[in-house]
């Protein structure tokens, strides 16, 4: 009696996950990047023009919209 029974060779396994795994927490981050960088850049400009709070406000509310453009451009199999 063998001690050792393979019912896939060893390439088969190897093969098995071809694509990068955690590619949901990665979008998910990369969203998240996008917000608040949108907000510190409004937070910037209206600092620049007096507005600090207006501003990075809209940033923030802009912030997902430009985020979600980004995700569904970089990982569109998601």
């Amino acid at each position: 009696m063998s001690l050792t029974t393979s019912t896939q060779p060893a390439s088969a396994i190897s093969e098995q996950s071809s694509k990068p795994t955690m590619r949901a927490a990665n979008a998910g981050i990369m969203l998240l990047v996008v917000v608040c960088l949108c907000a510190l850049v409004g937070y910037g400009l209206g600092s620049l023009v007096g507005l600090p709070i207006a501003i990075g406000l809209a940033g923030l509310i802009i912030g997902p919209i430009v985020g979600i453009a980004f995700v569904r451009a970089r990982f569109r199999d998601l």
